[in-house]
């Protein structure tokens, strides 16, 4: 496969996976927000510092006002993070690696491209309809994923697009629970009431998960377990990494290159800092620190994986 095409695969997979995160969580914060709780303007600024290159000051302007916040987040020309400039680019790899993929996948990106571009649907947001505007949004991208899970052939074009989507929603977990435990000040002996979690664990879909799962009321030890550890748990670090390390080794097994060598010593001790670590060595590290430590080696991983497969300076 050409390095273009590897190159725009995986792009795709990780600009409309991460604008699947940005859509729920804007959902979870909206609703969250209307019954004005304690954490509402924290769970804005959390979600703006992700996702927006505005200024501190903008920032702190936009996270008391929530429908400027859906605005700016969807469809703000100068945030390269907002909903409408993702979809944008994710097209354009869609469109340049049009050969492989499936009919039905592109007319569903096609699809989402051509509504969020609908001049009626930022009418509607601003006639105060955002829920059901992302609600519509929500569903697209459902049915994107389903596409691909239902269309695409498992070959090499497959792969590029799983590692993207998986190397990709590893970071977002990772960044949403730094944001949230900087909140909590990384502390995990003194836990913050189950409700400060709420919106985290929503915004990653684990709420429901979390209930059924753990029973003891230190809310701060059992988020970190959940987010870090738990491999029944689709978001987890543990379940992206596994995963990620899953489709490389389908990638580099034609690549007997150092390079190549290189890449999955690399990736090797990032899954070794999650696979032969328990809660007692996050709690000696500190969260702050371990955390800071598992972007770092993925980050340095995702660099070298795109020197070697996209030609990357």
């Amino acid at each position: 496969m050409l390095s273009r095409i590897a190159d725009s695969l995986y792009w795709l997979s990780r600009y409309l996976e991460r604008t699947d995160a940005l859509v729920r969580s804007l959902q979870v914060n909206y609703a969250l927000s209307l019954d004005r709780g304690e954490y509402h303007t924290q769970s804005w600024r959390q979600l703006a510092l992700m996702f927006s290159s505005a200024e501190p000051a903008k920032l702190e302007q936009l996270a008391n006002d929530p429908q400027a916040v859906v605005q700016h987040l969807i469809y703000d020309n100068i945030n390269g993070n907002a909903i409408r400039a993702m979809v944008i680019k994710a097209r354009e790899n869609a469109r340049g690696a049009q050969d492989h993929v499936t009919k039905e996948v592109w007319e569903q990106v096609n699809q989402l491209y051509h509504l969020i571009n609908n001049p009626l649907l930022q009418q509607r947001m601003q006639r105060n309809d955002s829920m059901a505007v992302l609600e519509e949004l929500g569903k697209e991208l459902i049915m994107y994923q389903g596409m691909i899970d239902n269309t695409m052939p498992r070959n090499m074009g497959w792969n590029f697009m799983t590692l993207g989507k998986f190397t990709e929603r590893c970071m977002i977990t990772l960044e949403f629970a730094n944001q949230h435990f900087e909140g909590a000040g990384y502390e995990l002996t003194h836990s913050r009431d189950v409700l400060y979690w709420r919106n985290l664990l929503l915004s990653l879909s684990g709420y429901e998960l979390h209930l059924k799962t753990y029973r003891s009321t230190q809310y701060n030890q059992n988020v970190a377990d959940q987010i870090i550890f738990n491999k029944q748990f689709p978001r987890s670090t543990s379940y992206c990494v596994e995963r990620i390390g899953f489709y490389l080794k389908k990638i580099i097994q034609t690549n007997r290159s150092d390079e190549a060598t290189s890449l999955v010593k690399l990736y090797g001790r990032l899954y070794s800092k999650i696979e032969y670590a328990d809660m007692g060595i996050v709690r000696e590290k500190g969260i702050q620190a371990y955390l800071h430590e598992i972007k770092t080696e993925l980050f340095h991983f995702n660099n070298q994986l795109s020197q070697l497969f996209f030609s990357y300076a």
